[in-house]
């Protein structure tokens, strides 16, 4: 994918639609946040790979969504030069790459026999239905949200290593990955996904992470899924626990430094891999809103995205806290829009 090769910056108003920028659309394109109405789902936006993971290089050339890709920015080359000046501060930076360190590549090789035809109360097609019992390969994103070490009554370790393992380690911690509920559907489709923490790029293959369960019951209307994977890697807890801690005291800390510019910016960043691709970020605004009640709300957005998208964190400068997260879902008429408000992991 290719970068934008100069970025012009800004006091007020974000930048033109230029394929100098990363916005994606023009500013004028805005609606008004109490935008009200019934959601209607678009187009679900993991990357299929029929073709197994040959096709990943065909789909980035060929896309449709988003020709030429100017809006993604490689994680190596991003800095905060891609956003508005006013935000062009150490602790902005800091928060990115650190949400960039806990976003993960999903890859999972099968469609579970429980998907349903369509959502829940309507005639629109649920993703993947025809694709129910296959091993077609799917490409989503998503973020490590939280971890915590298992107990007794847990049994041993579920990794790889250790399920072929004779001596299999009683001492392991579940580590909680938060996706789209169709990019995983429910605990078949979990056992057979894996995430890939630290592919930010190609000489970087990263560290794979084995799914074991989703967390609860599909929340289809929502779109968010709680994947649990199992690890006996003590180096690698510690380093994930660390930056959950990081990122969580940065999203206050950003949160009381910049919620007096949020109705300004309106500053909406995602890290992801489209296409099955190295990281990458986008950047954008949130355009307006879908609120059902204080807990169940979707954002529409003009931060890039592509297939493989889905699942990634969709972070809110200025307005996101610690457990404001939304993962993303797809793109309809509207634009790129979140799954709704996701709660603690059960």
């Amino acid at each position: 994918m290719e970068t934008p090769k100069k970025v012009r910056e800004r006091k007020s108003e974000p930048p033109s639609a230029t394929p100098d920028v990363p916005y994606c659309e023009s500013p004028s394109k805005v609606i008004k946040s109490d935008q009200t109405g019934v959601f209607i789902p678009g187009n679900h936006e993991a990357e299929m790979c029929y073709g197994g993971e040959a096709d990943l290089h065909k789909h980035v050339t060929d896309c449709t969504k988003n020709p030429g890709h100017k809006g993604f920015t490689p994680l190596k080359d991003f800095n905060i030069k891609y956003l508005p000046s006013r935000f062009h501060d150490d602790l902005v930076s800091e928060i990115i790459k650190t949400l960039a360190a806990l976003t993960v590549q999903v890859k999972t090789k099968f469609t579970s026999l429980e998907r349903p035809e369509f959502y829940p109360g309507t005639q629109f097609p649920y993703p993947c239905y025809k694709d129910r019992g296959s091993r077609v390969m799917r490409l989503g994103t998503g973020r490590v949200r939280c971890l915590y070490k298992s107990t007794e009554s847990d049994g041993t370790c579920r990794c790889a290593k250790c399920q072929v393992s004779a001596t299999p380690s009683k001492v392991w911690w579940v580590v909680c990955v938060l996706t789209a509920t169709h990019v995983v559907f429910d605990d078949s489709e979990a056992r057979q996904t894996m995430c890939v923490l630290g592919y930010d790029d190609n000489k970087s293959p990263g560290v794979s992470l084995d799914g074991w369960e989703v967390g609860g019951k599909a929340r289809i209307k929502r779109d968010w899924c709680w994947l649990r994977h199992s690890t006996c890697d003590l180096k690698l807890v510690d380093e994930l626990d660390k930056m959950i801690r990081r990122f969580d005291e940065l999203c206050w800390e950003v949160w009381k430094t910049y919620r007096m510019f949020d109705d300004v910016d309106k500053l909406t960043v995602i890290v992801s891999h489209p296409h099955g691709c190295p990281k990458q970020v986008s950047v954008g605004q949130w355009t307006h809103k879908l609120e059902r009640d204080v807990t169940r709300t979707r954002y529409w957005y003009t931060t890039c995205t592509c297939p493989g998208t889905s699942g990634a964190p969709v972070y809110r400068l200025g307005y996101d806290r610690v457990w404001c997260d939304r993962p993303h879902s797809g793109a309809n008429s509207e634009g790129n829009y979140s799954g709704e408000y996701v709660t603690t992991p059960n």
